[in-house]
């Protein structure tokens, strides 16, 4: 296909031109086909489930279900990855969520919608851990900064697609050309998906540990409370800015998914320099900080700079987080191991919009938008001091411990 030689062909850009494999850009298509089917819905279930008749609390119900579905299994699925391998996941994860956002159209009472929510969040737990621990395998260790950003790039080029349509197919066709352009996206992250791909790196050659200790090893357990922290202001801002904006007089905020869809998919490309400039850990100080002040600035209300700066800011912190705090675990465990590591460093996504639908829902309904804003930028302001002056100095006294125990 013309596009495999494209990709491949463009050293330019993407760097290491080894590395993209045909197997590795079907990979990379496929993760932004299948982020791109997830996120249609993120910016008009609000306002779909409000024009069904459900309150705020409700709507954030519906829409943070979905999380508690994915974090039951994220575990689950990520220790299946580290058994069976990525293509089984995959696959399984592909297809539920295909029957998942087909329902969507049939959901129309809180507790239809509940449970298609919650089936599309357990289809996403098969997907995630399973695609990105094959990304990170492709490939020799070296590679691993450059595979997992330019992996995680095409994530937020699916994202940042969806963000930018899912209004326009929402106001132009109704909610049915939603699901109907949903679905389409994830079965061509089916199609493309390599079925039986060439790994670089064998998870034979390391030891396989038990789950708590993958889990309380300070790079995985960091790097998981920190994506919490961005991810509870990513579902904030995702969730409850259209109805705030709609509450201030402000019905068009296209200018907040532009600027968003603009700037996290440009982050995504320094992400491998700024690692290797500040190094990964404070890297994700700053990242902490631009996700906190960014919800302070949504709070100041209906201007069109704020939703300009809000978006841009949004998805610069959005876009750099990911990949960034994905290094930081590659770098603590073992290969044998990425599975169940990615598997639990995941559900910190699902954790975070859980949070930040139900829990600031609840804040919204009762304090009104503008306090749910703050309530977020003010945590992850705090986690991020006490992230950089207690978290990061627990990684770097294993790491010592590790290099000394080494040599």
């Amino acid at each position: 296909m013309k596009i495999f030689r494209f990709m491949q062909h463009l050293p330019a850009i993407i760097g290491n031109r080894e590395m993209y494999t045909r197997e590795f850009i079907g990979l990379l298509f496929s993760n932004m086909f299948f982020w791109m089917s997830v996120n249609f819905f993120l910016p008009v279930l609000p306002i779909y489930y409000h024009s069904l008749g459900m309150d705020d609390h409700q709507v954030g119900l519906a829409i943070g279900i979905f999380s508690l579905g994915a974090i039951v299994f994220r575990i689950i699925g990520g220790k299946a990855v580290d058994r069976y391998g990525s293509t089984p996941m995959i696959t399984a994860g592909i297809i539920l969520s295909i029957g998942a956002i087909g329902s969507y159209y049939f959901s129309t009472s809180l507790f239809a919608a509940s449970v298609s929510r919650l089936l599309h969040g357990i289809g996403i737990s098969g997907y995630s851990a399973a695609a990105l621990t094959m990304a990170t395998l492709m490939h020799d260790e070296k590679n691993t900064v450059e595979a997992v950003a330019v992996y995680t790039l095409f994530t937020m080029i699916g994202v940042g697609i969806a963000a930018s349509l899912a209004g326009w197919l929402y106001n132009t066709s109704g909610f049915g050309l939603v699901v109907a352009a949903g679905a389409a996206a994830t079965l061509f992250s089916l199609l493309f998906f390599p079925k039986a791909p060439r790994l670089k790196i064998r998870t034979r050659n390391s030891q396989s540990l038990p789950l708590g200790e993958v889990i309380t090893e300070p790079g995985v357990y960091v790097s998981t409370i920190s994506l919490l922290a961005v991810n509870l202001c990513y579902a904030a801002i995702m969730t409850f800015l259209p109805l705030f904006m709609v509450s201030n007089g402000v019905t068009e905020f296209s200018l907040f998914y532009i600027a968003y869809s603009l700037s996290v998919v440009a982050s995504r490309l320094w992400v491998g320099k700024l690692c290797i400039l500040l190094s990964p850990e404070r890297l994700a100080f700053h990242i902490l900080l631009i996700m906190g002040v960014s919800m302070f600035i949504t709070s100041l209300g209906g201007y069109w700079w704020v939703l300009m700066v809000a978006g841009a800011s949004i998805g610069i912190g959005y876009g750099l987080a990911f990949p960034t705090l994905a290094t930081m675990i590659t770098t603590a465990v073992q290969p044998a191991n990425r599975g169940t590591a990615f598997g639990f460093f995941s559900m910190a996504v699902d954790g975070g919009v859980a949070i930040g639908a139900i829990g600031l829902g609840a804040v919204s309904a009762e304090l009104g938008y503008r306090s749910a804003f703050i309530a977020a930028g003010g945590y992850t302001v705090l986690y991020s001091i006490l992230y950089i002056y207690w978290l990061v100095p627990k990684i770097k006294r294993k790491e010592a411990d590790q290099g000394a125990c080494q040599r």
